[in-house]
């Protein structure tokens, strides 16, 4: 029985907490200023971003959506100072139990360095304090300062071993979830994540030989890579990739990643305020990345919202949608006719870093001015990403006629009328409102209760009665757009 319960962790270890991260030094960045990555890969698909100041250093953390004891995973400071992690398999076993109690320990370590660490050097200080106690969790923690400071710490339970960007070959450290000083490096583990460990090293070696290291080329290059072991789906260029993706667990753009944190710190005793912590709120399939803020003294609502992140929930839904059992359909992703998500997301990217470029150079900008402008680039993106629709094919709408399926449909006694504006009007005069909401058709004022009303992407979202309407897939015409749901008695 021991031995099958341990067999059944591992597997839950391999599958869930198996984060990818890496940051570089400003000397082989574009712009000089170090950067800091980490794609959380968890069980939990509900994340948001918290502006916390608790007497401590002002900070900006990542966490679970609504979860509020304190605990954070990555985040930057008002100092300068930046922190993320990944775990680690290969490092000697933790102690049991320390300070913060028996479970893993990891994000109390860092919500401690955010709020207290204002450089590398004051972070391995804080390690050292651990020691003694012993750490309940192996990770590997990545750091910058306002400073220059750019380093990885490998950390056992009482023990660590720490990593200089600068002093690395390439400029830059990559790990997945295992350690370079634990054991076991030439034997790798496939629950280590060893082929998101090279694939990411491969990118970004690639990106600092050309000159190319920048946040915006990690984001579209590195962050969303879908190419597993035995399949690379850009050999032949990524519009024309007809075969399914699989091996979800083993991709840097992982079934599993729920949120994704890049950093970019500031140049060698720089102004720490102007280090920005860019996120994608969700799986990176369906979100799109904002800026964020230590001096903005707040979070957008739209990834901290009261019930959780609203975007972070539209990129779940998307990042469903184009997966098809258990593989992801590229081509709704990327296509010849220019009507995948990221055909339509990718221009909405780089309008983000664009706005947000000429913002920072403004010779009007102000820090006051912080909090404004990182919200309502939240609220505008998440309002596009919630107002898209998948695009259908021709060749399903071809015969559409009254607003109705493939066929020439004739309404009886009446029915119908106003389809064309969004509304239906039955003989009784029942309004049925078609409106968008989180990407879904919703019908409202209802009478009944007997039917399950489905959009596109097989979410219910709404039950009630539609008279003479039979089972089947209808089309409505919706602000000029040709919208479709599901009719179940």
């Amino acid at each position: 029985m021991k031995k099958y319960i341990i067999l059944i962790l591992l597997i839950t270890v391999g599958i869930s907490f198996a984060c990818t991260n890496w940051l570089a030094s400003g000397r082989v960045t574009v712009d000089g200023r170090p950067i800091l990555h980490k794609n959380r890969d968890v069980g939990n698909d509900r994340q948001e971003y918290h502006y916390v100041e608790n007497g401590g250093i002002p900070f900006i953390g990542q966490t679970y959506a609504n979860l509020l004891n304190g605990e954070y995973w990555a985040g930057t400071n008002a100092a300068g100072f930046a922190i993320q992690n990944s775990n680690s398999y290969n490092m000697e076993a933790p102690v049991f139990e320390n300070g913060w109690g028996a479970g893993a320990d990891d994000g109390w370590v860092q919500a401690h360095a955010l709020s207290t660490c204002r450089t590398v050097d004051d972070f391995e200080a804080l390690l050292d304090s651990l020691n003694e106690g012993g750490r309940t969790h192996n990770s590997n923690y990545g750091v910058i300062d306002a400073f220059g400071g750019a380093a990885l710490f490998e950390t056992a339970g009482q023990h660590f071993a720490r990593h200089d960007a600068d002093d690395a070959p390439d400029g830059f450290i990559v790990r997945s979830n295992y350690s370079y000083s634990g054991d076991g490096v030439d034997n790798r583990q496939a629950f280590w994540g060893p082929h998101r460990h090279d694939r990411a090293y491969e990118l970004m070696k690639e990106a600092v030989d050309n000159n190319e290291l920048s946040v915006e080329y990690m984001f579209r290059h590195i962050v969303r890579d879908l190419a597993t072991v035995d399949h690379n789906p850009y050999e032949n260029g990524f519009v024309n990739n007809l075969e399914p993706i699989g091996s979800g667990l083993n991709r840097i753009n992982r079934s599993t990643t729920r949120t994704v944190v890049i950093i970019q710190g500031v140049e060698a005793n720089g102004n720490p305020l102007d280090a920005t912590m860019w996120v994608m709120s969700g799986n990176q399939i369906g979100s799109i990345a904002l800026p964020l803020w230590v001096r903005a003294g707040s979070v957008p609502e739209e990834i901290d919202g009261e019930t959780g992140s609203r975007m972070c929930d539209l990129a779940r839904d998307i990042s469903a949608w184009v997966t098809e059992n258990s593989m992801i359909n590229s081509q709704k992703l990327v296509n010849a006719d220019g009507t995948g998500y990221w055909d339509f997301a990718f221009p909405i990217e780089d309008e983000v870093f664009s706005r947000t470029n000429a913002f920072l150079e403004s010779q009007r900008f102000d820090y006051d001015q912080l909090e404004g402008f990182q919200n309502a680039m939240a609220r505008t993106v998440t309002d596009q990403i919630e107002a898209w629709q998948p695009h259908y094919e021709t060749a399903e709408r071809a015969e559409l006629s009254g607003g109705l399926r493939g066929e020439t449909y004739k309404p009886r006694n009446g029915e119908f009328s106003e389809l064309n504006k969004g509304v239906i009007k039955t003989p009784e005069h029942n309004l049925l409102s078609v409106v968008s909401v989180s990407n879904s058709m919703q019908l409202n004022n209802l009478v009944r209760s007997s039917t399950h009303i489905f959009d596109i992407m097989g979410r219910r979202v709404s039950k009630g009665s539609v008279p003479y309407l039979p089972d089947g897939n209808y089309y409505f015409i919706i602000n000029n757009n040709v919208q479709k749901i599901l009719i179940m008695q």
